[in-house]
């Protein structure tokens, strides 16, 4: 099993990893605006294939050390069905999966990247791999909202806490019949977070309650800054 790590969050190390994707976030969301070759059907596609070769150098980098396995290395987190539905929207953007992307993609994206736990661990590409794909969600996020006049429907913080009890049932019965823990619905996650309380099955029903609460942040946070 491949051993998690933590960064210390507000350390230098952090500042400087959070900056650095901060800014390319941002460079990568203003260059439409300034640039006709940003504005091309082609950029979102190019956004789109970063995630993909990430997710693949990952999952590839994993075999080559002999570490990759079905517990750990499939894309079944939050953040990695996040990252499917990311490039899925890139690719070809759809509305209806970009309402559940952008709940999905704003919680775990600012979590992770607030509170760094590295499930593969932090040596060599998985370090890099880690702020590509958690910065990427939410780098998608604000691309939908610029560029692709996305915003949130009525309702539709409701309804994406809705279909993440389906993800949870399945996700669970995955882990249960495999051993793992995607979703962190067998164990708890490592990271040192306020909001994780409680031993098994306790912290998961603060997880839904925290869902929920985020979710309708996000949808009258759109509704504040618009």
């Amino acid at each position: 099993m491949i051993k998690h790590e933590v960064m210390e969050p507000f350390s230098l190390e952090w500042f400087i990893c959070i900056g650095i994707v901060m800014l390319i976030i941002s460079l990568i969301i203003i260059l439409p605006r300034y640039f006709q070759w940003a504005r091309s059907k082609n950029y979102p596609i190019a956004i789109g294939i970063l995630m993909l070769v990430n997710l693949l150098i990952e999952n590839g980098y994993a075999i080559s050390l002999g570490i990759w396995n079905v517990k750990q290395n499939l894309p079944l987190h939050l953040c990695g069905l996040s990252g499917i539905m990311g490039m899925i929207l890139m690719f070809r953007f759809n509305n209806a999966i970009a309402q559940v992307f952008y709940y999905f993609g704003m919680t775990g994206s600012i979590h992770s990247l607030l509170t760094p736990e590295f499930d593969l661990g932090m040596q060599g590409y998985f370090f890099y791999g880690y702020f590509i794909s958690h910065g990427g969600l939410m780098m998608i996020c604000l691309y939908m909202i610029f560029h692709l006049n996305f915003e949130p429907a009525k309702g539709s913080w409701l309804k994406t806490f809705a279909i993440i009890q389906i993800f949870v049932l399945v996700i669970g019965i995955f882990d249960f019949l495999t051993d793992s823990n995607y979703m962190y619905l067998a164990e708890p996650p490592v990271v040192d977070n306020p909001l994780i309380m409680g031993a098994w099955p306790w912290y998961i029903l603060v997880f839904e309650a925290l869902a929920l609460i985020h979710f309708f942040a996000f949808y009258k946070l759109y509704r504040v800054f618009k």
